[in-house]
């Protein structure tokens, strides 16, 4: 029935990062209908799920038009400049007849699709007897993977309260939030760690004890110096460097990922970008660049699978990004380009398997 379908859809799009409409933040008040949204800059999603035997679809049109152009004047807070919309209309009940489900679907059939200056809104008719979802043929066939949540939805699972599924959502994203910590916490040992060389006067030292280099890591099994070779710096350019770098992206990943998930990336592009440098290269190397191309690997990636513009940069302007930065590594003199592509790979490999 419709409340168990749309408790199971809600679940998955507040798992997604999705949030209440102000005023739809409780199910039973608007039972036959619900709206959530996802503010992902430029762009700001909003998804509404209606019951379509106990909601008149005309009425309710007019409302979500009016709805949508309230949005449009207040998209500066949301830090947004365009609003995609879908409307999922429910229908087709197991316990129903046809006739029943008629005037709703061949509503949502004739919905072609509307595209104005700066929002759109699709219309889709989700079928729990049939278990698709169908749409006219001018309409979006997909939004942010949507359409497999719709349906996934449809399948027998454990009905929960509204309550119990934000308790359960917010517990599972208790490492994700607008708060950027990891990031902080890798410039401070970065800059702390090459601070205290230069005053102890073992620069030199450091980075021959901890930098990554075949023989000291296979035949000398100092194995620490896969994840320790990323906290040293040659000079304050290279730090100043990579420190830029490592906060452009650092943020966007744990933003996107979350903060376990950064610290997964980050120590996984660190080994791959160590191991393939101590392999191909013949001197010894240090610094956080291989795992800053992780990072780099893991936004593209993210923009890759969403489809759409990620944090204010799109699929295109990253992927070109990541190729001159590679390419750049292999013109330029003591860059360990070796290092920067096993990270660039490692990073991109992780976030596939995350997401």
């Amino acid at each position: 029935m419709y409340t168990s379908i749309s408790q199971n859809f809600i679940k998955k799009l507040l798992e997604h990062e999705f949030q209440f409409a102000t005023f739809y933040g409780e199910l039973e008040k608007k039972e036959n209908r619900v709206i959530l949204i996802k503010a992902e800059s430029p762009i700001l999603y909003v998804v509404s799920l209606v019951n379509g035997q106990k909601i008149n679809l005309r009425n309710y049109e007019l409302f979500m038009n009016e709805y949508l152009q309230c949005l449009q004047n207040s998209l500066k807070s949301y830090y947004c400049t365009k609003i995609i919309a879908l409307t999922i209309v429910v229908g087709e009940f197991l316990e129903e007849t046809e006739e029943d489900t008629k005037q709703a679907k061949n509503f949502v059939m004739k919905k072609e699709f509307m595209l104005e200056e700066n929002y759109s809104h699709t219309w889709w008719y989700l079928s729990e007897a049939r278990k698709v979802i169908e749409m006219n043929k001018s309409q979006a066939k997909d939004i942010l993977h949507i359409k497999q949540m719709a349906l996934e939805s449809l399948e027998k699972q454990e009905n929960y309260s509204l309550g119990e599924i934000v308790a359960q959502t917010k517990q599972k994203n208790t490492f994700k939030s607008d708060k950027i910590i990891v990031t902080w916490i890798l410039l401070f040992i970065n800059c702390f760690l090459f601070f205290m060389m230069i005053l102890c006067g073992e620069k030199e030292n450091y980075i021959l004890s901890y930098g990554t280099e075949y023989q000291a890591i296979f035949n000398l099994h100092q194995y620490y110096r896969i994840f320790t070779y990323c906290f040293i710096h040659a000079d304050i350019m290279h730090l100043i460097q990579n420190s830029v770098y490592l906060y452009f992206f650092g943020i966007r990943v744990e933003l996107l990922y979350g903060k376990i998930q950064m610290l997964l990336l980050y120590f996984f592009a660190t080994a791959g970008s160590s191991i393939l440098s101590a392999y191909c290269n013949d001197v010894l190397a240090v610094g956080a660049s291989g795992a800053i191309f992780g990072l780099i690997g893991a936004v593209l990636v993210y923009s890759y699978k969403n489809g759409k513009k990620s944090v204010g940069m799109n699929y295109t302007t990253l992927l070109l990004l990541a190729i001159v930065a590679l390419l750049g590594g292999v013109l330029e003199k003591n860059v360990d380009y070796f290092g920067h592509l096993g990270g660039f790979l490692s990073g991109s490999l992780l976030s596939f398997m995350i997401l």
